[in-house]
């Protein structure tokens, strides 16, 4: 928990917010009903036709995520996603405190985490090619492209990192002093600022006028 004075700073934006959440529960659909459309053979219709609608949500959040990094400026601009100076140290020591898990001190950033930076951008990536395979294969080209194998597997990865991310954002603010949650439902970051302690009578005891 932050020590002494805070200060919240204004660091995500209410588009970048929305592109972030919309692709959060159409990523969290599309695994749901994937996983229904392969074990549960009653509700395969069902499953798939809310599948395709979760996967047009995923477009459209995409759309507007990589507009931003095209167009944004700070946060929402792909800039913030590449290393910068110091991002091998910060990278090293957000390692160090996940595999300790959360025993040794967390690095202070402003917007991305500068480990998983450059993951997140991959990540988009990932998502964009996911969502271009589930159209080829509603197109009908899976049978001669084996499509649905790939999409299963980017499907295997996408779960893997997203499980990942909950797991180190939930160490973070149980850790550390940003409240990561919910900066991404405010849009503010909340950042220490270290100050003395205050004083106290007993210090002067003992001490020369």
């Amino acid at each position: 928990m932050p020590t002494g004075d805070i200060k919240r700073v204004a660091v995500w934006s209410a588009p970048l917010r929305a592109a972030h959440w919309l692709m959060a529960a159409a990523t969290i659909a599309l695994l749901l009903t994937g996983w229904l459309m392969g074990r549960v053979s009653v509700l395969y219709a069902a499953a798939r036709d809310y599948h395709f609608v979760a996967g047009y949500v995923l477009i459209v959040a995409l759309a507007l995520r990589i507009w931003l990094l095209c167009l944004g400026t700070g946060a929402d601009g792909w800039r913030d996603l590449l290393p910068a100076a110091g991002y091998a140290r910060g990278a090293i020591a957000m390692l160090r405190f996940y595999l300790s898990p959360g025993r040794s001190s967390l690095p202070r950033w402003y917007a991305h985490n500068p480990l998983w930076a450059p993951v997140y951008l991959a990540w988009i990536l990932l998502l964009a090619a996911q969502a271009a395979l589930g159209l080829a294969i509603q197109a009908g080209l899976a049978e001669t492209l084996l499509l649905e194998d790939l999409h299963r597997l980017g499907a295997k990865a996408i779960a893997a990192i997203a499980a990942a991310h909950v797991v180190a954002v939930a160490l973070q603010d149980w850790r550390g002093e940003g409240s990561d949650v919910s900066a991404m439902i405010s849009g503010y970051r909340i950042f220490p600022i270290r100050q003395p302690p205050p004083f106290r009578p007993s210090d002067a005891q003992g001490k020369p006028d």
